[in-house]
C-alpha cells in the first residue's frame, strides 16, 4: 500500500470514524481503524459490531492495500503532525508515514478479517431536512436510558406514518416525543435506534444543508452525508406503548414563560443537588413558588404564571425540568397536572411539535 494525501484530511477522517470505536473489545482489530487504499481514494472504517462509520477521502494511490492501526493512537499522531502533504507506504506489518520533516513507523494490528456491516433486505427510505433531523434528535435523545438492563430503552423509537414522523425516547423518569408533519409518499416504518447512534447522526446532519435520507432495513439503519456513511444495527424488542402513558386530560393547566422557568429551576438546583435533589413547586392563584432545601441552605423563588384548575404542590428532580426546557425555543409552554404523584405534561401552546412527561418525586 502506498498513497499521498493532505495530513489534515486524514486527521479529520480518523477523528470522524473513531466515534464508532468500542469502549473495550476482546478483538484487537475493533480497537483500530481499517485503512484501505483503493482506486476511489482512501477508505477508513471503524466498528463496534453495533455501530460502524466509514468515509472515503481524496488521495493519490500508487499501490492498493489495507491495514489496521490503533484508532485513538493514530488520531493523536496525526493531530501533532505538520499540516503538509502526507506520504504513506506499507512495509509488512508497518506503515511508514512522512509529513514535512517528520518520519514515523507505525505498527499495524494483526487481523484475519475486519468485520464490515452491510445492510441487506428491503429498504425503506425516510427523507428529511438536515436541520429538522438534528432538531428532532436533540429534542428527544437526552431522554434515552443509560441502564443496559432494559436495552430497548437505550434507544429511541422512530415511527414514520403517511404524513408524520415521530421520535420517542424515555428512561422511565422522563419522556420525550417530537413530531414532524411531512410528505414522505406514504412510507411507513417503526424501528428502534441506539441513542449514541442518533447523537452521531445529529452531528453528521450539522455538516450539510441538504436533505438526509434514513435508509432502514429489518436489521440496520444507514445514513450517508458528504461521503461519510454510518451503519447501525437496530435494537431488537418491543418498545413501550407510549400512547397509553400520555394523559388524555388534566386537572390543572399552567402557562409559564419558558426562559424564566428555566432560570428559576437552574438557581434552585444549586441547593437541591446538595440534598435529595428535589425542588418543590407550589401552584396557586397566579403564582408559582419554587423551593429547595439541603444542608447548605434553603432557597425560595416566585414567578407569575397563568393557572386554570386546582392548586397543586408537586416535587421534581430539577435535572429533568432543565433537560426539557433547554430544548424548547417557544416563549411560553403549558404544564399540565393531575395529581402530585402522576406525571406532568409539558406541551406547546399551539400545535403538537413536541410533548414531554416528567415523573414527580415523592417527598416526605
Amino acid at each position: 500500500m502506498k498513497f499521498t494525501m493532505q495530513t489534515e484530511d486524514l486527521s479529520m477522517g480518523v477523528l470522524s470514524v473513531i466515534k464508532a470505536l468500542p469502549v473495550r473489545s476482546a478483538m484487537p482489530a475493533l480497537e483500530g481503524v481499517l485503512i484501505e487504499a483503493t482506486s476511489e481514494g482512501l477508505r477508513l472504517t471503524c466498528s463496534d459490531l453495533m455501530f460502524q462509520k466509514e468515509c472515503v477521502l481524496p488521495a493519490t494511490v500508487e499501490e492498493e492495500g489495507k491495514c489496521v492501526l490503533k484508532g485513538k493512537f493514530l488520531a493523536e499522531i496525526l493531530r501533532k503532525l505538520p499540516n503538509e502533504p502526507l506520504y504513506a507506504e506499507q512495509e509488512g506489518m508497518n506503515l511508514k508515514i512522512r509529513s514535512g520533516r517528520v518520519k514515523q513507523r507505525l505498527q499495524c494490528v494483526e487481523f484475519d478479517e475486519f468485520p464490515i456491516m452491510r445492510a441487506k433486505g428491503d429498504v425503506v427510505d425516510i427523507r428529511i431536512g438536515a436541520e429538522q433531523l438534528k432538531n428532532m434528535i436533540d429534542h428527544t435523545v437526552f431522554a434515552v436510558s443509560t441502564d443496559d438492563s432494559r436495552p430497548v430503552l437505550t434507544g429511541a423509537l422512530i415511527e414514520a406514518g403517511a404524513d408524520q414522523l415521530t421520535f420517542v425516547a424515555t428512561d422511565s423518569f422522563q419522556f420525550a416525543m417530537t413530531n414532524l408533519h411531512t410528505e414522505n409518499g406514504g412510507v411507513e416504518a417503526r424501528t428502534i435506534v441506539q441513542g449514541k447512534v442518533l447523537t452521531e447522526i445529529a452531528k453528521m446532519a450539522e455538516e450539510t444543508d441538504r436533505d438526509v435520507t434514513l435508509s432502514i432495513t429489518k436489521t440496520h439503519l444507514t445514513v450517508e452525508v458528504n461521503g461519510t456513511r454510518l451503519t447501525a444495527r437496530l435494537l431488537d424488542g418491543n418498545y413501550i406503548d407510549y400512547k397509553r402513558i400520555i394523559p388524555k386530560e388534566c386537572k390543572t393547566r399552567v402557562l409559564v414563560n419558558t426562559a424564566e422557568f428555566y432560570t428559576m429551576t437552574d438557581r434552585a438546583q444549586l441547593i437541591a443537588r446538595e440534598g435529595n435533589n428535589s425542588v418543590m413547586l407550589h401552584f396557586e392563584g397566579d403564582t408559582l413558588t419554587m423551593s429547595a432545601e439541603s444542608f447548605v441552605g434553603r432557597g425560595e423563588d416566585m414567578m407569575e404564571v397563568s393557572i386554570v384548575g386546582d392548586p397543586i404542590d408537586i416535587a421534581f428532580n430539577p435535572k429533568y425540568i432543565l433537560n426539557i426546557l433547554k430544548n424548547i425555543s417557544d416563549e411560553t409552554v403549558y404544564i399540565e397536572f393531575n395529581s402530585p404523584i402522576s406525571p406532568c405534561v409539558i406541551r406547546p401552546v399551539q400545535g403538537d411539535a413536541y410533548l414531554y412527561l416528567i415523573v414527580p418525586m415523592r417527598v416526605y
